[in-house]
């Protein structure tokens, strides 16, 4: 595991692992991140299973530029904290290898939602019905979402 334990003894991981401030500020970083993104995909999602329809999807599909923010907050800090116990995650954290399946998954699932909707909100809107392809991305976002999200909580304990 050579370059796991090279990227364990960069500057950047010991300044994250030894330091007060690296790892609470890293961290918070990741859960406002995490914040964005299931927020926006949550309520995204939610509209497009029925609920608050006098929102037009149209008007949620475009606040998913700024989960994409959320998304890359989470690429940078989630790469900080793994750079920082790279061996462990890899060797001895299940919960972490689940997670990171999840959130591919949900990564994948979100940018074609997100190519769905730029080609058919308005006409959804219009006919004021989600076809079914919307309601199984939807629910698949919220499946991965909260997986994803489970398991990274898990990872501290298990």
């Amino acid at each position: 595991m050579g370059f796991l334990s090279w990227l364990e003894q960069t500057a950047y991981s010991e300044w994250i692992v030894s330091g007060l401030t690296g790892w609470p500020l890293v961290l918070s970083l990741h859960a406002i991140g995490t914040s964005i993104i299931v927020g926006i995909s949550f309520a995204l999602n939610l509209r497009l299973l029925g609920l608050f329809k006098p929102i037009p999807i149209s008007a949620l599909h475009s606040l998913l530029s700024i989960g994409w923010i959320g998304i890359a907050l989470n690429v940078y800090s989630g790469l900080s904290l793994f750079m920082a116990q790279a061996t462990f995650y890899i060797t001895e954290s299940p919960a972490f290898l689940v997670k990171i399946t999840f959130v591919i998954l949900a990564i994948t699932n979100l940018h074609y939602t997100q190519r769905v909707l730029k080609r058919d909100a308005a006409d959804w809107d219009a006919a004021g019905a989600v076809p079914r392809l919307g309601m199984i991305l939807a629910g698949g976002s919220l499946a991965f979402l909260t997986m994803a999200v489970l398991a990274g909580r898990l990872i501290a304990y298990l």
